[in-house]
This record gives C-alpha cells, sequence and structure tokens, in this order.
C-alpha cells in the first residue's frame, strides 16, 4: 500500500503546485489590470478589460468576480454595444447560477437570449438556451430543462455546428438518465460522441464516453460500461483533464462492483482530486454518496471484521453528500434518504429508516411521475417533427427552383446560354493557362536564383581548400626535402582536418540544396542540447590558442530538426575560428537560454568583429560571401528561416562579434 499512496502524495503536491503558481500569476495579471483600466476611454476596450478581470478573479477569488463585471455590463450599456451587454448578462448568469441563486441567473441568461436572437448570434443563442435548461436541470424541473435543450439542439443543427450538437448533447443525457429513461439516454450519448469526434472535442467526447458508461451500468451491460470509462480516463489522462478524470473514476468505481475494496481505492483517488479541483461541487456530492454505498456494501460481505468502521465511514460520506444537495438537488436527496433508512434498518432503527424511507419514495413519485415523462416525450416528439418539416420545407423549396430554372431553360433563352457558357468556358480555359504560365514563370525563374546562389557558393568555399591541397601536393613533387619531416606531419594533418571540414561543408551544401527543393521538409523533434555541443568538440577538436565553452541555463533539449541547426552552429563556430586566426587567448562561447517562450542560441567571440556595412551586407537579399561568413551567412540564413528561426548579430563588449538564433 505505500506505493500507491506515496504516488497519490506526489500527484496531490504536483496539483496543488501549479494551482499556487497560477493563481499568482492571475493575481498579478489582476493587479496590473485594475492600474490601467480606470483611466482608460469608456468604450468597448474599457468593457474587455473588466470583462477579463472579472473572469480572472473567477479563478482566483470567486467572490471577487462580481464587481468588475457589473462595471463593464454598466460602461456596455453607457455607450449601447449589444454584444458586450449580451456577454456579460451571460457571465453574470454563470456566476450567479455557481453559487445557487438559479432564478437570478435565470434572469441574466434570458437577457442575453433576446439580445443575441436580435442580433442574430446563433452560437451565443445556443450558449444561453444550454445555461437556462442545466440550471432547471440543477433543481429536478426536468419538464423545462427539457425544452431549452432542445431548442438549443435545433438551433445547433440548423447552424450545422458539431460542437455545440455534443455541448447540447452531453445536457440530453443528462436530462434522461436522471428521468431513468436510460435507452433515450444511451441514444443521445451516441448522438453526443459522434458529434465530439468530427469536432474534435475531448471534453465532449470525456462526456458523452463517461455517460454512455453510467448508462450502460444501469441497463445491465457491465462489460460495456467498464469499456467506455477506461477510454474516457485515458482521454482525459492524455488531455490532463483532472476535473473529468474525478467523475470518470467515481463512475468506474461503480462499475467494478462487487470488488468493493477496488471500488474505494477509486473513490479516495478522486475524492483527493475533488478536494483540489473541486470542493463542494456536484461530483463532490456525487463521490461522497457512492463512497459511502461501496463502504455500507463492503460491511454486507460474508467475513467483513470490522463492519461498524465500515457503517462509520458510510454514514460519514452521506453526511457529506447530504450537506452539499442541502435539499436543493432532489434526486441526490432521494438516494441519500433511500440509503440512510438501510442503514438504519440494519442497526434496528425502525422508526428512523421508515421515515427516510418514506421521504425517499415521495421524492421519486413527484420526479418521476408518468406526466413528467410524458412532457418530456413530448417535447422530444415536437423537436423530431420540427426537424422533418423543416427538412420537408426546404426539400419543397428547391423542388421549385429547379422546376422554375427547367421552364426557363427550355425557352427562348436556350441558344444564349450555350454562347455564354461558351464564353465562359473559354475565359476559364485562358484564366487558367495564364495563372499556369505565371507559375511556371515564377518556378524558372526561383529555379535560376537558387542556381547561381549555389554555385557562387560552391566557387567560392570549395576552391580554397581543394587548391590549398593542390599546392601541398605539387610542392611535395618538385621540392621534396624542402620540408622537415616536423613540418611535414604537421602540415598533413593540418590538410586532413580541413579535409574534413571540407567534407562537413560538402554535406551544409547538400542539406540547404535539398531545402531549397519545393517538398522537402524539416523534420521537428526534441534535441539534446549537450549532443550539439559534443558534436562541436568532436568536429572541431582542440586549436592552439583557442578557447571554446559552452554554458546552457538548465535547458537540456530543444525542439527542432537537429541536422538544421547542427549546420547552423557548426558553420557559425567555423567562422569565429576563422575571425580568430592569428590571436593568441582566444575566446569562443556557445550559450543557450531561455528568453520569454523562445530558446536563444548565441555564439561570442572576442576576434576584430565585423565592420559595420560587412555586418549590414550579411543581411542583404543578394549574395554577398566573404571570409567571415564562411560558406555564406546566406545558407545559415535559409536553413534558420526553414525552421522557423531569427539569426541577428551584434558587436560585444569584447569588440568581437555575437550571432544570436532564437527559436
Amino acid at each position: 500500500m505505500s506505493k500507491p499512496r506515496s504516488a497519490i502524495i506526489v500527484f496531490l503536491l504536483i496539483l496543488f503546485w501549479n494551482k499556487g503558481i497560477a493563481q499568482l500569476q492571475g493575481q498579478a495579471l489582476i493587479d496590473s489590470l485594475e492600474k490601467v483600466v480606470p483611466g482608460m476611454k469608456d468604450d468597448s476596450n474599457k468593457v474587455k478589460a473588466y470583462s477579463r478581470i472579472s473572469q480572472i478573479y473567477y479563478s482566483v477569488n470567486p467572490m471577487k468576480t462580481f464587481e468588475p463585471a457589473e462595471k463593464a455590463l454598466a460602461i456596455a450599456e453607457k455607450i449601447k454595444w449589444k454584444r458586450g451587454i449580451a456577454n456579460l448578462h451571460n457571465n453574470l448568469g454563470l456566476f450567479i447560477s455557481d453559487t445557487g441563486n438559479f432564478e437570478l441567473g435565470n434572469k441574466h441568461y434570458l437577457q442575453s437570449y433576446v439580445i443575441n436572437k436580435e442580433t442574430g448570434s446563433r452560437t451565443n443563442e445556443i450558449n444561453n438556451l444550454n445555461n437556462l435548461g442545466r440550471n432547471y436541470m440543477a433543481v429536478s424541473d426536468f419538464s423545462n430543462a427539457a425544452d431549452y435543450f432542445f431548442r438549443a439542439l435545433e438551433v445547433a443543427e440548423e447552424i450545422r455546428s458539431d460542437e455545440h450538437i455534443a455541448l447540447v448533447g452531453t445536457n440530453l443525457i443528462s436530462c434522461f438518465f436522471r428521468q431513468k429513461n436510460f435507452p433515450k439516454a444511451a441514444e443521445y450519448a451516441n448522438l453526443t460522441i459522434m458529434h465530439a469526434k468530427l469536432a474534435n472535442n475531448s471534453r465532449h467526447l470525456i462526456n458523452g464516453l463517461m455517460q454512455l458508461g453510467a448508462t450502460k451500468l444501469e441497463l445491465k451491460d457491465t462489460i460495456g460500461a467498464k469499456q467506455h470509462l477506461e477510454d474516457a480516463l485515458r482521454i482525459c489522462r492524455e488531455n490532463e483533464n483532472y476535473s473529468d478524470m474525478a467523475k470518470v473514476l467515481t463512475n468506474l468505481a461503480v462499475a467494478v462492483y462487487p470488488d468493493y475494496v477496488k471500488s474505494v481505492s477509486l473513490l479516495t483517488t478522486a475524492d483527493s482530486i475533488i478536494r483540489i479541483t473541486g470542493p463542494g461541487t456536484a461530483p463532490d456530492m456525487s463521490n461522497s454518496y457512492t463512497m459511502a454505498e461501496a463502504y455500507y456494501r463492503m460491511s454486507k460481505q460474508a467475513g467483513m471484521v470490522d463492519k461498524a468502521a465500515c457503517i462509520s465511514k458510510a454514514r460519514s460520506g452521506l453526511a457529506r453528500a447530504r450537506s452539499i444537495a442541502d435539499n436543493t438537488v432532489p434526486e441526490m436527496m432521494l438516494t441519500i434518504y433511500a440509503l440512510q433508512s438501510a442503514i438504519d434498518e440494519d442497526a434496528g432503527n425502525y422508526k428512523d429508516a421508515l421515515a427516510d424511507f418514506k421521504r425517499s419514495t415521495s421524492l421519486s413519485d413527484s420526479l418521476f411521475s408518468q406526466d413528467k415523462k410524458n412532457q418530456i416525450a413530448e417535447l422530444e416528439g415536437r423537436h423530431k417533427i420540427e426537424a422533418r418539416d423543416n427538412e420537408i420545407a426546404l426539400a419543397k423549396v428547391k423542388a421549385e427552383g429547379q422546376q422554375r430554372t427547367l421552364w426557363v431553360l427550355a425557352g427562348g433563352l436556350a441558344l444564349l446560354a450555350i454562347a455564354g457558357l461558351l464564353i465562359y468556358r473559354q475565359s476559364r480555359a485562358r484564366k487558367k493557362a495564364n495563372e499556369e504560365l505565371i507559375v511556371l514563370n515564377t518556378r524558372l525563374d526561383e529555379a535560376n536564383k537558387v542556381k547561381a546562389r549555389f554555385f557562387g557558393i560552391l566557387s567560392h568555399d570549395l576552391r580554397s581548400p581543394i587548391v590549398n591541397l593542390v599546392h601541398f601536393l605539387e610542392l611535395q613533387k618538385e621540392n621534396p626535402g624542402l620540408l622537415t619531416e616536423v613540418d611535414r606531419s604537421a602540415l598533413t594533418k593540418e590538410l586532413s582536418q580541413s579535409a574534413g571540414n571540407l567534407l562537413g561543408t560538402m554535406e551544409s551544401m547538400l542539406l540547404w540544396s535539398k531545402e531549397q527543393m519545393e517538398y522537402f521538409k524539416p523534420e521537428i523533434k526534441a534535441v539534446s542540447v549537450q549532443n550539439l555541443f559534443d558534436y562541436l568538440t568532436n568536429f572541431f577538436g582542440s586549436r592552439p590558442g583557442i578557447s571554446l565553452s559552452f554554458v546552457a541555463d538548465n535547458i537540456e533539449v530543444i525542439k527542432t530538426d537537429e541536422n538544421y541547426l547542427r549546420t547552423i552552429m557548426q558553420n557559425l563556430t567555423a567562422n569565429a575560428l576563422t575571425a580568430l586566426t592569428n590571436k593568441n587567448n582566444g575566446l569562443i562561447i556557445w550559450r543557450v537560454k531561455k528568453t520569454n517562450n523562445a530558446v536563444e542560441l548565441s555564439i561570442s567571440d572576442n576576434g576584430g568583429g565585423i565592420p559595420e556595412e560587412k555586418l549590414e551586407a550579411l543581411f542583404a537579399p543578394g549574395l554577398s560571401p566573404n571570409s567571415y561568413s564562411g560558406f555564406g551567412f546566406h545558407i545559415i540564413r535559409d536553413l534558420a528561416a526553414a525552421i522557423e528561426a531569427k539569426i541577428s548579430a551584434e558587436k560585444n563588449e569584447t569588440g568581437g562579434t555575437t550571432f544570436k538564433i532564437l527559436i
């Protein structure tokens, strides 16, 4: 047991640390905004700023979220900015509903809905209707809840928004599930999953799978339930979605019955998450009740040694669930009374057991009456009939339009239409041919430029080392005794190193020439900084009088193309070595550090530096290779552009030059 427990502690520490950092950042942003906003002009930007402060407070200190939201609403009404007014009423509805004041929250939602309907903001209409439905469902008014959900679904289907259909679908699942209409809940769960996948929305997909799993449990399909819940748990982990992970774990704990030990373990993990992400919320209430039920069932198992401890934990879980429900969630109170009645009956408290049983039965009769089920079925039927009527009307309009078009085409304008068609086709063909010709000319021009640049570089950077090699061989041939054995060995070693560098230069040129091809793409992946430094050390070896050092500020990997970056660093290092020729105490330093959201690599030398006019020439669009830039700074610049990096250069405090690569 010690290993899982330590893993949970580590997990909780990570959650606490992340939350603390987020709040510090949020409060710092609030402080900076509150200094600036009061002095701003009363316009839409000031409305957005106050609204932003309100939203940040919602995650840092919810009780302070109302004042900036109300200030934003007052300014939006003053300047008569309808969209801002609608958004702020919707936000206030959310904030107020979270406090449990659903009636006042609904008033704000309705005010937002009227404006959004007037301005034709269909997606915001869906959000308003969906929020209204959720509030009515929170107080178990399923008829009104279903009415708003179906109206929201109708708009979502009209605008063909997969994301919004999935959003409304998650609430329709809950509405039918809580009415114990499990076949309908499964139907809308499958609808939600389908549209969530089309919209690539992991949150709606998790909810659809989780609720389908819970529905399968009620339909006695335990295998199917576990499969859907485990799929939902996998997606939660992939997306680090801890709040939904807790809900999935609560449902999975029921799916593993009668293994109550495993069930309690899953519920304990869920409780650890909930106590951080949402204590006192509906998931906390549901998890506490399920924990109580698991302990009660465990106490009934044969061979249970400490039944009293299990009953005590069951009562504790029920008390927490009841304190959260607080008689405002009738379905949860129904199940709480039922379980409390069973516990009291086992303990011999028959009077209390009977009282709780009557309360449970009374709530069940009021919540799940046939009249309410008929009302919801009628609403669903009306929605489907309206959808079919809309399809029939649209098909009729299309048919009438097609018929009129046929009569027109059959008239005396047939020849004119044909002539127009021929002219149009001829024009399109000419336009297409011209466009193809322009593309071909552009490609030809680019190809010529690339060819000219490539051969210019070849003549500059390959000729020099080859000429040196030829001169050495001719000297050996014509005057074999001119050089001593020591000089000959040193020159041989130097020429061998020069040949190796020449090979590296040729490989770099080949890489650059590939980059100039139309479909050659860099491969972005995690690259070890230490491997880059080791490569440079091995490639250049030790140089007399020159120190090559590396500094990395706690950065171990960079996401980029290794070959591109290695080639850039190799050639900048070669250029720096060239700049330090015949200089004692030469120094080259590579540094890697974080800069905002980017990584900066820089190379500095203490050479003579590049004159200002030559420094400007390095960044000119034309080709201007020189002795300082090695095989051509323009190749370095092209390779950097291919991996979305920026190159800059400047003089440093030693009088040398510093090149920076910003990735």
